[in-house]
């Protein structure tokens, strides 16, 4: 119940002259040779109303803050 299994299928590249590299075609690649569009997962560690801790299959930690302006009930 805390753990979000993640698949990616769009990366782009905006270079600072505006040129706009898609690279979104090598998700699909990876997808073929795993057998499956799953990239990982992040499970959540801590929540509560206003912040989310979370780590990555990989390792990485994540620290989520909610902006209350931006929320619309």
């Amino acid at each position: 119940p805390t753990r979000a299994v993640v698949a990616f299928d769009t990366a782009v590249i905006t270079l600072n002259n505006g040129l706009q590299v898609n690279l979104g075609f090598l998700f699909a690649l990876i997808a073929v040779v795993r057998r499956t569009k799953e990239n990982g997962w992040l499970e959540t560690t801590f929540i509560n109303d206003d912040m989310r801790i979370g780590r990555g299959n990989k390792g990485t930690m994540f620290v989520l803050t909610r902006d209350a302006n931006a929320v619309q009930p």
